[in-house]
């Protein structure tokens, strides 16, 4: 019997799929169950799913209405019976002993989360963030932990986790479809709290397509104030989630200091229409969580607590100028050695 599935989220990506699907058909590991779902294509990417149906038969085709990445996600993680769950976005590709590797780590380790490296395709496509994000070290946390959360390289991406499908069916844990983008963020963020183990590697398993041409992500890109706001709509469902979960409380200050950096740090450098719509839709999402007093109470950078208390939570907000020395004294607080 296979030890791992590999989910592979199919929609209008029939110019990629072969190189692919290919890279799963050349993995050391021959035993794995390939579950690929096809999410109400509109090209020819159903009919390029038959073809390799019908030539390997590992590979199973699910067939739904658009429903999304995480929809597609979720209905392969449904339709596993393997020990072990990975994903392969349909326009990237897995190293050739990517499978072995992720089944040997997760056999060695018995994390419930394994998360491991990357490579780019292009392999010039590259950013400081991208390269010290797709380069995690190796190492073992048990429990919660700060470190894991906050400050490894273990966020976003969940096609770079592998996890265990008996973990994931305890938890109900599955990827959140009432967002269209940052799901993967979202992800990480119910998991690793509520994973007993998670097991970091440094092997570069996945060749990440950095960017491709018509994807949710280069259009976000390319609207920072949309971007933005899906940010303050991440951030609301990480938060509703870690009420469900008990864990706010626990850890508020990272939570708090990430908050900052995933929508305010680009927030307040934006026009100042933008940076009020931004500021407005974050206040109420913090505000219904915890009390003025008590954020003013936490233990963050005093630049983060500007940016939280004057920028962000008082309806007045700053000026252009005042948020321009706020954010070069922010970035000196970030990277100061």
């Amino acid at each position: 019997m296979s030890r791992l599935s590999v989910v592979v989220p199919v929609y209008n990506v029939e110019r990629y799929l072969d190189a692919s699907l290919g890279s799963l058909e050349d993995q050391s590991l021959a035993d794995i169950d390939i579950i690929c779902v096809d999410d109400g294509s509109t090209d020819g990417s159903r009919a390029a799913l038959a073809r390799w149906e019908e030539r390997d038969p590992r590979v199973r085709v699910l067939s739904k209405p658009n429903g999304g990445l995480s929809s597609a996600r979720n209905a392969g993680i449904d339709a596993a019976t393997t020990d072990y769950v990975c994903f392969l976005d349909s326009d990237d590709r897995f190293h050739p002993n990517a499978c072995a590797e992720i089944v040997r780590l997760l056999d060695q380790t018995h994390a419930d989360v394994l998360t491991f490296g990357a490579t780019l395709c292009p392999p010039d496509a590259r950013s400081p963030w991208i390269a010290r994000v797709l380069s995690p070290r190796d190492a073992v946390f048990d429990g919660y932990s700060s470190e894991l959360m906050f400050y490894e390289s273990s966020r976003p991406f969940a096609w770079r986790m592998a996890l265990r499908r008996e973990f994931l069916a305890r938890g109900g844990l599955r990827f959140d479809e009432g967002v269209r983008f940052g799901e993967d963020q979202i992800f990480a963020f119910a998991v690793y709290p509520r994973a007993s183990r998670v097991a970091l590697s440094s092997e570069r398993l996945y060749e990440y397509r950095v960017v491709r041409e018509g994807s949710l992500m280069a259009g976000m890109n390319a609207d920072v104030e949309a971007k933005l706001l899906e940010h303050v709509t991440i951030i609301d469902h990480i938060l509703a989630d870690w009420e469900r979960g008990g864990f706010l409380g626990a850890d508020d200050a990272n939570l708090v200091e990430f908050v900052m950096e995933y929508v305010m740090r680009e927030g307040i450098r934006q026009n100042s229409g933008c940076y009020r719509r931004v500021a407005a839709a974050l206040r109420p999402v913090l505000l219904s969580r915890w009390d003025e007093g008590y954020l003013a109470s936490l233990d963050v950078l005093p630049a983060t607590r500007a940016m939280l208390l004057k920028a962000t939570l008082d309806p007045k907000g700053m000026s252009p100028a005042a948020r321009r020395v706020l954010t070069l004294a922010y970035y000196l607080a970030r990277h100061r050695p």
